[in-house]
This record gives structure tokens, C-alpha cells and sequence, in this order.
């Protein structure tokens, strides 16, 4: 057996932190080496957030020891971790918006020359720092403009330009295209290989197969195992963050399927043209698609989102004309948004009100149209159950919940009445594998009432363990249908670049 005790430039032992009585995580032993990347992973509320802001000094550790370069490090500050070279990015940015590219690199580390910033030199290593990660962006700007996908990366550009041993990533490819998310593979590839160690934390089991040397799994805020990333399977891993199997991931949904319930036919907009399809009761239909190709935009045209320049949207056979929001949703057709905080959530309420905003079902109002508090209550309970919404605190504001949690209070809106048609749009984004297992059998049980179920997602994954077809869509156009054996990612990924007629014509019925 090989020993990398040289190896370790980060051990922590036995770590230990509480709220308020309660052990975010406890007892957790974590070790790091150099030139290496290892992954952390475990659901929402796992203790993974918990543990890396001990290890970069955000949190103070209530037991348990740090060892840092071969030295036990005391109390840990943000200042100190930096230090003793350890470098976090963390999912919130900590960046400063009116402040210049430059500026926010040297953030509190400003180069000086004769007692003054020397401003001339701090461009040229901002240039180099971020052209190191293949970032063509002025130094000189202010953060002002400036995509969330790009802010990310300067933040990265500023961690790396510390040169430090250790590094640590959280959610980095979380905002990022697949060209930004290449080239950051690329970027942690060459720091490997430079000797720094580093921490990666994601839900993309994906990222992990391809980036992770090892694999540490956290549950329930305690240490579930350190694998060998080659030596562990998916499945494995899976099991080790939810006490479940990766064939029990995608469920069961028995195809029966019946009338068409959602019938689309030469759907034009601005970003679509000619679009046609068909969604019966009992059927989950997949739309599958690159950034851009307009799958989003279907959803969003079903809604009223998208302005239409022709075509036609039937619901149960009647014509929805000129859809909106409060159209569709009369006529039995409800979209949830892929922006849960911008279009999903009502971000500054409470996880009560959210559920019971979207759920104001006859029941929960009396004769004069006056919510009844004690229906109310006893509905939002019914709904945190249903939906093992976690922690069970209605009271809390929303954004104090997993985004898996907050996902499932946009759920919720499907408990207003019995809706023909649901449309999903990216359902499980940035959420832990067990809060899709969730979200995975709401579904199921909604195709089992039904219910008509058009899943828009960009997780190839997810479009082939959950749906019955798929429509494959590029440029604003539906251009292959497949069903049954010809529902295969080689088959999929193909029609999005390849201009050969699929098995079965787009706009047909099953």
C-alpha cells in the first residue's frame, strides 16, 4: 500500500461544528494532497458548505484539529487561511461591483511602489492571472455589466493568482457555459500537474468522474467514506450520499398512455419556427437540446412568456389563444420556471407563504374569499410533508432553505388544482441527488394521475431515465422524435448537429 503522508499539505481531524446544539457536521476527518483533485460530495444540508468554511476560517471549528503544511494551525480567519496558502471560491462572490477588474484581484493586497499603489504593474499581472484561465477581459473595467458566468471566473482568475497549494471550489462550473466550463478543466488540469491540491465540491457526478483523484462523501453531517474516484462506481457514490441505489434514481413510470392532452402545432416566435408536438395523459415527453437551441423557449410560449407570431397551443382540445400566465393556468396548463429566485419564488417571504401563494386552493379560502389561517396552516403542512420539504420550518424565509428545498416549494403550485398539463423547465438545476430523487417521483405521481408532463432539461441523464420520448430541438426547430429503443444519448446528441430525419417524423403522434 502506498503512503502519501509526505503527500498531505491539508488534514483535518475530527471537525466539529454546532449551531445551536445541533452538529452541522461532526466528527468529520477530511485530508488533502498535493496535486491532487478531491472531490467533495453529499446532498444539500450534507455539511459539505459546513466544512470548507471551517477550512478557509469563515466558521470556527468547535472540536477538532487542523493541520496545514505539516503545522497545526489555531483559530482560522479568512486572513489567516490565505496565509497559511489555502484559497477559496466560494458559490456567493465576494467581489466588488464598483471596483475595476484589477482592483478586485489585488482586493486588500494592493501592489505598492514608493508608499503608492502601483497601479501600472497590478494591470499587467491582472492580464496574465486572467489570461492564465483563457479570459479575454479589460482589467481596467468596472464589475458593472458583467455576467454572473464572468464574475465567476474573476474570481477564480483571483485565487489562482495567489498561487497558493490549496485550493478550494465550490460549485465552480455552477454559472458557466460548457466553452467556460471546458477551459476551468483545462485551468484545474495544469495546477494538478503544478502541485496544488485541490478541494472540489459538486452535485455533477459527471465532473467528478472526469476531474476527481478521490472522492470524500458527507452525510447528514458526518464522514460516509473516501474512495479511489477510479475505483468507485456512480452508483456507489450515489448510495453513499442517500442510503439509495442509482437504479432507484429514475422511477418507474408505467407508459400508458392516453388523449393528447397538450397539442403544439407550427409554433412561431422569435426564436422558433414551425415547432410542432404532442403530449398525452400519462406520458412524460422530454424536450432535449444545447444552450440556445430554443427548447426553454417552448415552455416559456405554452406560459405566455414568449410572444408568438403564429401557430397553435391546445390544451385537452380546446385552442389556447393569445396564452398568458393566468390564461394557461385557467385553461389547465402550469410551467415552472428554471430561475426559481427571479421567476419561481417570491425570494423575501417565508417558505409558508411561498407554498400557500402557489396553493390558495378551495379549501384554504372561505365563502367571502378570506384565507381561513387554520386551513392554511394545516395546508402548508400537507405540503411540507408531501414534498419532505427539510428542515419542516414554514416560518423560515425561503432563502434560508437547500436550493433542493426551495425547488420543492416551486413544486408546490401543483397542489393548486388537478392541472392537465405541467411543464418543466429544468427541474432539478443546482440540486443534491436526493432532492432530485424527490422532485423525480413528484413527477411520477402526477404522470400516474393523468397529467401531461413536458420535461425541458439539459441532463441527458435525466431526458433518458425519466421520459417516455424525446424531441430533440436545435436552432428554434423540433428536428427528431424519438420513443421506445431509439431514446439513446448517441442518438439524441447526433440530431443536435446532424441534419438526417430522425426514426419517427417531429410533429407525429404516438
Amino acid at each position: 500500500m502506498t503512503d502519501h503522508t509526505h503527500d498531505v499539505v491539508l488534514q483535518a481531524e475530527g471537525i466539529t461544528k454546532r449551531y445551536g446544539g445541533v452538529a452541522a457536521i461532526d466528527r468529520v476527518s477530511f485530508d488533502l494532497r498535493r496535486g491532487e483533485v478531491h472531490a467533495l460530495l453529499g446532498e444539500n444540508g450534507a455539511g459539505k458548505s459546513t466544512l470548507i468554511k471551517v477550512l478557509s476560517g469563515s466558521v470556527r471549528r468547535d472540536e477538532g484539529t487542523v493541520v496545514i503544511g505539516g503545522r497545526e494551525v489555531g483559530d482560522l480567519t479568512p486572513t489567516t487561511a490565505v496565509a497559511h496558502g489555502v484559497s477559496t471560491v466560494f458559490q456567493e462572490l465576494a467581489l466588488v461591483r464598483q471596483l475595476t477588474v484589477a482592483d478586485n484581484l489585488f482586493l486588500g493586497r494592493e501592489l505598492r511602489r514608493g508608499g503608492l499603489r502601483d497601479k501600472r504593474r497590478m494591470l499587467e499581472e491582472a492580464r496574465e492571472a486572467l489570461s492564465r484561465i483563457g479570459v479575454d477581459i479589460d482589467p481596467r473595467r468596472t464589475l458593472e455589466g458583467f455576467s454572473r458566468a464572468q464574475l465567476q471566473l474573476i474570481e477564480i482568475a483571483r485565487a489562482l493568482h495567489r498561487r497558493s497549494p490549496i485550493l478550494i471550489l465550490d460549485e465552480p462550473t455552477a454559472s458557466l457555459s460548457a466553452g467556460e466550463t471546458r477551459r476551468l478543466f483545462e485551468v484545474v488540469g495544469r495546477l494538478k500537474a503544478e502541485g496544488v491540491g485541490i478541494v472540489y465540491i459538486s452535485h455533477r457526478l459527471g465532473e467528478v468522474r472526469e476531474l476527481a483523484d478521490r472522492v470524500t462523501v458527507l452525510r447528514d453531517g458526518r464522514w460516509a467514506g473516501t474512495r479511489d474516484a477510479k475505483d468507485v462506481s456512480d452508483d456507489q457514490l450515489v448510495e453513499l450520499m442517500t442510503g439509495r441505489t442509482l437504479e432507484e434514481l429514475f422511477p418507474d413510470v408505467p407508459q400508458d398512455p392516453g388523449a393528447p392532452r397538450l397539442q403544439i402545432t407550427n409554433l412561431s416566435s422569435a426564436a422558433l419556427t414551425d415547432v410542432s408536438l404532442t403530449v398525452r395523459a400519462g406520458e412524460i415527453v422530454a424536450l432535449a437540446g444545447l444552450v440556445g437551441s430554443g427548447k426553454s423557449e417552448i415552455g416559456r410560449a405554452c406560459f405566455g412568456l414568449e410572444r408568438l407570431t403564429g401557430g397553435l397551443i391546445e390544451i385537452d382540445g380546446e385552442t389556447l389563444a393569445a396564452p398568458t400566465p393566468r390564461t394557461a393556468m385557467e385553461r389547465g396548463l402550469l410551467y415552472y420556471p428554471a430561475d426559481r429566485h427571479r421567476e419561481g419564488l417570491v425570494t423575501t417571504a417565508t417558505l409558508g407563504e411561498n407554498i400557500i401563494l402557489s396553493s390558495l386552493v378551495a379549501g384554504t379560502v372561505n365563502r367571502f374569499g378570506i384565507v381561513s389561517r387554520p386551513r392554511r396552516a394545516s395546508r402548508i403542512q400537507e405540503v411540507v410533508e408531501q414534498l419532505s420539504i427539510k428542515p419542516a420550518a414554514p416560518e423560515r424565509k425561503v432563502l434560508g432553505f437547500s436550493g433542493g428545498n426551495q425547488q420543492k416549494a416551486l413544486l408546490a403550485r401543483a397542489f393548486a388544482r388537478d392541472f392537465a398539463v405541467h411543464v418543466f423547465d429544468e427541474p432539478t438545476v443546482g440540486i443534491d441527488v436526493g432532492a432530485k430523487l424527490d422532485v423525480y417521483q413528484h413527477i411520477k405521481r402526477l404522470c400516474a394521475s393523468g397529467a401531461a408532463v413536458l420535461l425541458i432539461s439539459s441532463d441527458m441523464e435525466e431526458v433518458i431515465g425519466l421520459s417516455h420520448r424525446v424531441y430533440a430541438v436545435r436552432e428554434g426547430r423540433v428536428v427528431a422524435d424519438f420513443r421506445g429503443r431509439d431514446v439513446t444519448e448517441q442518438n439524441i446528441v447526433r440530431a443536435f448537429f446532424d441534419s438526417t430525419p430522425s426514426p419517427v417524423s417531429a410533429g407525429s403522434t404516438p
